[in-house]
């Protein structure tokens, strides 16, 4: 899978981007800004975005997730912002709460993949870092 990481702070994104590539899957970023976002987006036609909502502290991460929903690519909120996540929940696919633990990355990303292919996931199944919102 092809996921555009926007994060602004730079060990958040390295680690993110080292295990999403560590599980196999490529990675466009990491962007720190609703533009470089975009732009990479837009270049880069990923699977999925994963992004922080409070980049560079302005909130830019909802109004990115608004510009992908247009693009067609799925987004899910990596954020601290819990209740600006659930507040936006129309933008995203999901949740991924700060802090959580990256092995928990991975196994995330599997069940929004198989969301995205359409195959039912029992809630048993989810992540402990993960929250659903549809």
């Amino acid at each position: 899978m092809l996921i555009l990481v926007v994060e602004d702070e730079p060990i958040c994104a390295l680690s993110t981007v080292a295990e999403l590539e560590h599980a196999g899957h490529k990675t466009l970023g990491p962007a720190a800004t609703l533009e470089e976002g975009l732009e990479l987006a837009r270049t880069g036609h990923p699977t999925l975005a994963l992004i922080d909502i409070d980049l560079m502290h302005a909130g830019d991460g909802v109004e990115l997730a608004k510009r992908l929903r247009e693009l067609h690519v799925p987004t899910v909120f990596v954020s601290a912002q819990h209740p600006s996540a659930f507040d936006h929940s129309d933008l995203a696919m999901g949740l991924i709460g700060k802090p959580y633990n990256p092995a928990d990355l991975p196994p995330s990303i599997e069940v929004i993949s198989a969301i995205l292919d359409g195959k039912p996931v029992p809630a048993s199944s989810l992540p402990r870092a993960l929250q659903l919102f549809h």
